[in-house]
C-alpha cells in the first residue's frame, strides 16, 4: 500500500481520486491548494503526489519550486494530474522539476488506477 497526496482545488476531483485509489488499496491524503499540499508533503512524506497545475494559494509551478528546494521533500515523486494540454512549456516543466509523469484529467477510474500503479512502480525503482 502506498500513500498518495492529491493536490487539487476541486473537491469532486479529490473525492473521485480518493475513491479510486482507496479501492485500489492505497492511502490518500488531500490538499486543496499548493500551500496545504506542501505542508502535507513535509508531514506525510507520500510515495506519490498527484498535482494539479492550476490551484489558488500557490499553484503547481510555485509548489514544485518549493518542494524541490526543501531537503525534506526534494526527492518526493510527483506526477501532474492535469487537463492542461501537453506542449513544449509543459515538457520543459516536467524535465526541470524531475516530474515522474502525467496523468490526464479527466481519466476513467481504471485508467487512473493503472496510471498511478505504473508511476508508483517506476518511482520505487
Amino acid at each position: 500500500m502506498a500513500t498518495v497526496l492529491v493536490a487539487d482545488d476541486d473537491h469532486d476531483t479529490r473525492l473521485l481520486v480518493r475513491t479510486v485509489l482507496e479501492h485500489a488499496g492505497h492511502a490518500v491524503v488531500e490538499a486543496e491548494n499548493g500551500s496545504a499540499a506542501l505542508s502535507m508533503a513535509e508531514r506525510q512524506r507520500p510515495d506519490l503526489i498527484l498535482l494539479d497545475l492550476s490551484m489558488p494559494s500557490m499553484g503547481g509551478a510555485e509548489f514544485m519550486r518549493a518542494l524541490r528546494i526543501n531537503p525534506q521533500t526534494r526527492s518526493l515523486a510527483t506526477a501532474l494530474y492535469t487537463a492542461t494540454p501537453m506542449n513544449a512549456a509543459i515538457r520543459d516543466f516536467i524535465e526541470m522539476y524531475a516530474i515522474a509523469g502525467v496523468v490526464p484529467k479527466p481519466s476513467e477510474p481504471l485508467e487512473l488506477a493503472s496510471a498511478v500503479e505504473r508511476l508508483l512502480q517506476r518511482t520505487a525503482s
